[in-house]
């Protein structure tokens, strides 16, 4: 398999994809290298497969190498994402994820050029033979699948499900409208809204494509206040968290909160801080309230 061999099966997998969902399949910008001959090709090619199966034909590739004949369940995803991990990133052996990836990475290499860690051009040179095959299966796959999708009986069914993957795989960006507005419903308390959307965005979007049609803006809206929330609990000081836990003691407290989010919302000059500390007060002084009125029933 050549650089060449291999660039010429994805322009046919993107031509064969594009009969039923044109634009689904991109270019991919990074140069292959030109021959697969050393360590620096080994690198190019990894990240060249990182942006086929994670970019450029994400979604597509992702749904043909499910069906027959490779039935992947996406191992091919796993298998180049990790790899990328370990040529892209530093790793610390000290962290349990870092370790997972070390192992994985060193069983790769055994498999591929018989030794754990290649030392060699011609480790290398059997490195990117192994990864160009592995990239020659999936593409082939890929492309077998594509009769499925051509199909008279099965492939309407199957068109239909691949273009509502697509359509439910949101841009980062399309998500950013619903958060700031979340935010600001909240109180606009000073979060990173573009760290939030990055950390929750692979959920964001199971949430989006598991939901019914109808449903997808509510439900999706209702996960995002969610995690916001929880994002604004991780960010309080001390002396709110205190409060908090006063507050989820006491269920006319939780009444009390409820009267006074709605009150804010309404106001909208309250910030959440402010919130719980009034609730907290209410907390303090109805506990007041019920010792003094227990000692008066002492004392009679």
């Amino acid at each position: 398999m050549t650089p060449i061999e291999l660039s010429n099966l994805y322009q046919t997998l993107r031509t064969r994809v594009s009969i039923h969902c044109p634009n689904s399949c991109d270019e991919i910008s990074l140069p292959l290298p030109s021959d697969f001959s050393d360590e620096l090709a080994f690198y190019r090619l990894v990240i060249w497969g990182y942006a086929l199966v994670n970019e450029a034909a994400k979604i597509p590739l992702a749904f043909l190498t499910n069906l027959p004949p490779l039935k992947a369940n996406n191992s091919f995803r796993n298998e180049i994402s990790t790899l990328r991990t370990y040529v892209v990133h530093n790793l610390v052996i000290s962290k349990k994820r870092d370790q997972k990836t070390y192992a994985f990475v060193h069983r790769w290499f055994k498999d591929a050029c018989d030794r754990g860690t290649p030392n060699s051009v011609s480790h290398y040179s059997d490195c990117c033979a192994y990864l160009a095959g592995r990239l020659q299966d999936m593409l082939s796959g890929a492309i077998e699948a594509c009769d499925l999708l051509d199909d008279p009986e099965d492939g309407p069914r199957l068109v239909t499900d691949l273009k509502e993957r697509i359509d439910h795989d949101w841009e980062a960006y399309r998500f950013d409208p619903l958060v700031e507005e979340c935010a600001a419903r909240l109180g606009n308390p000073g979060l990173d809204l573009l760290a939030i959307r990055s950390k929750h965005l692979e959920k964001w979007r199971r949430v989006l494509s598991q939901a019914d049609e109808n449903e997808r803006q509510r439900v999706l809206g209702q996960q995002i206040e969610a995690d916001l929330l929880e994002a604004i609990g991780d960010a309080l000081p001390q002396i709110i968290r205190e409060d908090l836990q006063r507050v989820a003691a006491s269920t006319d407290a939780t009444v009390a909160a409820l009267l006074l989010l709605r009150e804010a919302r309404r106001i909208g000059t309250m910030t959440l801080p402010q919130i719980i500390g009034l609730v907290s007060s209410h907390v303090l002084d109805q506990g007041n309230s019920e010792i003094k009125a227990k000692s008066v029933d002492d004392n009679n």
